[in-house]
């Protein structure tokens, strides 16, 4: 049996949960220099057999971003990022759609005081430019990586790390 750790960030995302009732369209506008992220809509008391076309309205312009049905399909996954006000409606004559997300800072910011790499574990010397590929089997037969497997990123390159522990249980049950 496999057990797996993640070590990952979180960049002060705030969740969010939006419920749009039938016939009132919902406005949802980004803090400055924030983005929203839809990631999951989901039909809440909807009439047995109705269907909802579900509707994104942004700078005027309406699209349909999913289709949801209580009895086949009652939520679906979205990746949806805004970065200015839009409009949430459904085609519900009754119920509501839940929509969930969540808001996270925008990646693009010019302020030079915020990069990447505070949120990031970096390369901190030039000169250790290398990631090791680790492999229990090589070309050779033998265990452990061999000078060969080492890759090593173009130069002016960043390097980041994302750390991810598998842990194994080799006892074998007798």
């Amino acid at each position: 049996m496999k057990s797996r750790t993640y070590d990952y960030v979180v960049l002060n995302a705030c969740l969010l949960r939006a419920r749009v009732e039938a016939g009132t369209p919902l406005k949802v506008k980004p803090d400055e220099d924030y983005l929203i992220h839809l990631s999951r809509a989901c039909i809440i008391n909807g009439k047995e057999g109705e269907t909802a076309l579900l509707d994104v309205t942004v700078d005027g312009k309406k699209f349909v971003i999913g289709y949801l049905s209580q009895e086949k399909i009652p939520q679906i996954n979205l990746d949806l990022i805004f970065e200015k006000e839009f409009e949430l409606s459904h085609s519900l004559e009754r119920g509501s759609v839940d929509f969930t997300g969540y808001q996270t800072p925008d990646g693009d910011e010019d302020d030079d005081s915020s990069s990447s790499e505070d949120y990031y574990t970096s390369s901190d010397s030039e000169e250790e430019g290398e990631v090791m590929v680790h492999s229990t089997i090589t070309a050779n037969g033998s265990a452990g990586a061999s000078a060969s497997s080492v890759a090593r990123p173009a130069e002016g390159a960043s390097v980041f790390t994302l750390r991810m522990d598998v842990d194994e249980d080799d006892s074998a049950d007798d």
